[in-house]
């Protein structure tokens, strides 16, 4: 039976895309990984609400160094929290590490040393604040932590 040389083609192209999305598709996480991870990040971001509620109510009483010092470490704590939040979700795309090796590149990799300085910064800059702002941000920094590997953890196959 003859074919026309352009069913060839659509059919070659056709087969090619299909592996092609087979291939892409292998290594990303399935939709509840990414439904966990959102859950789980409510919980940092549930303190910095309050940090940032708590921070509003007592802002006048503090004076202008440690004001200037909790704002900071609220606003760079922000900044971290979307930055995992990116980091996690751009390491769960590239097939984050079902065996314990490393996934495949993405936005993760460069994201990776920045997000740590920027915790550790709000983390030092925490220490510096007074009273529930500081247990808020000093809660949020270990939720991170809690978070990050969780997410690891249920990641595995």
């Amino acid at each position: 039976m003859y074919r026309a040389p352009t069913q060839e083609k659509d059919g070659e192209v056709d087969s090619l895309l299909r592996r092609e999305l087979n291939v892409s598709m292998q290594f990303e996480q399935p939709t509840g990984m990414y439904i966990a991870t959102g859950v789980l990040f409510l919980i940092p971001g549930t303190l910095l609400f309050f940090a940032g509620k708590n921070l509003s109510r007592t802002e006048s009483a503090l004076s202008r160094w440690r004001r200037y010092f909790s704002m900071a470490a609220l606003f760079i704590a922000v900044i971290s929290t979307i930055m995992n939040v990116v980091w996690n979700v751009s390491w769960l795309y590239s097939g984050g590490s079902p065996h314990g090796m490393r996934a495949g590149p993405g936005i993760w990799e460069p994201l990776g040393p920045i997000l740590v300085w920027t915790l550790l910064i709000a983390l030092v800059l925490s220490v510096f604040e007074k009273g529930k702002t500081r247990m808020l941000l000093l809660g949020w920094s270990v939720s991170m932590y809690l978070v990050f590997q969780l997410i690891y953890m249920l990641q595995f196959d």
